[in-house]
């Protein structure tokens, strides 16, 4: 219990100083606060109607990767007393039986005036040996209406396809077997096929949308909140520990080709 009452302490003796400097920097006759909400989810495979083509990555070690969160490691004491997050949950509670939920974020945008632009990054929990499914960035401009565009890409951890010669019996069965053994090496350490999606949307305030496409599909709310509050709030975060720094493997670059050699995606017709 002192513990607690301690760790409450501190966050209010050092978020009142960030909140005092911070406050200078907005004004209040233009400066508008939204907590804006995104949910994104991928359709299962059994609901599938439409096909789309990803690219095949030939060099993805420049791929982002994350550090694996250290057992029993979660955000601290001081953000649980704050409440920070509180994304879509009960979205979240009805898709998770029907469908894969990749990202559920919630962050606190403070516009200084019209026109303003804020930036956000995230990707998906679930990581295979460091690699995301899903990477994104998302900008939002606050004007008359709130305009957000979202950048996507997926990823896929399928073998690559095998290199075939009708016109030469080189490709021993043997070989096949050992370029197989490799490919699913290679498959289980990241991905091998990426599809790239834009995603454009504007809405007023308090209003949920949902922006739909084949493969992803997205929830996006934004909820106007007390600009005081927001600036607290935005403090706050300040000093929560962050998940995972984004670690690009360094000598090697991203090159993707189009994907001639397998077979395109089966994805959902949405309801």
């Amino acid at each position: 219990m002192k513990t607690h009452h301690l760790l409450l302490l501190t966050v209010m003796a050092f978020s009142s100083q960030l909140f005092a400097a911070d406050n200078q920097n907005y004004d209040p006759s233009t400066a508008r606060a939204y907590e804006a909400y995104l949910l994104t989810f991928v359709w299962p495979d059994k609901d599938t109607s439409e096909q789309v083509d990803y690219q095949q990555i030939l060099s993805s070690t420049s791929l982002p990767r994350y550090a694996e969160p250290a057992v029993g490691d979660s955000t601290s004491s001081a953000a649980n007393i704050a409440q920070l997050s509180v994304p879509f949950d009960s979205f979240k509670a009805k898709i998770a039986p029907h469908a894969q939920v990749l990202v559920n974020k919630k962050w606190t945008l403070i516009f200084k005036h019209r026109g303003d632009s804020l930036n956000e990054t995230f990707h998906s929990s679930k990581l295979i040996n460091g690699y995301p499914e899903l990477t994104g960035q998302i900008a939002i401009k606050y004007g008359r209406y709130l305009e957000s565009n979202i950048q996507y890409k997926h990823y896929l951890f399928k073998a690559l396809p095998s290199l075939q010669n009708d016109t030469s019996t080189a490709n021993s069965l043997e070989s096949q077997q050992q370029n197989e053994q490799v490919q699913d090496e290679q498959t289980a350490i990241k991905p091998t096929f990426v599809l790239n999606i834009e995603q454009k949307n504007k809405t007023a305030s308090k209003k949920l949308n949902y922006i739909d496409h084949p493969i992803i599909g997205t929830l996006i709310y934004f909820e106007p909140i007390d600009l005081e509050d927001a600036i607290q709030q935005v403090a706050l975060e300040k000093l929560t520990p962050t998940y995972g720094d984004a670690q690009i493997i360094p000598d090697q670059a991203d090159e993707l080709t189009p994907n001639n050699n397998i077979e395109p995606q089966a994805t959902s017709s949405q309801q």
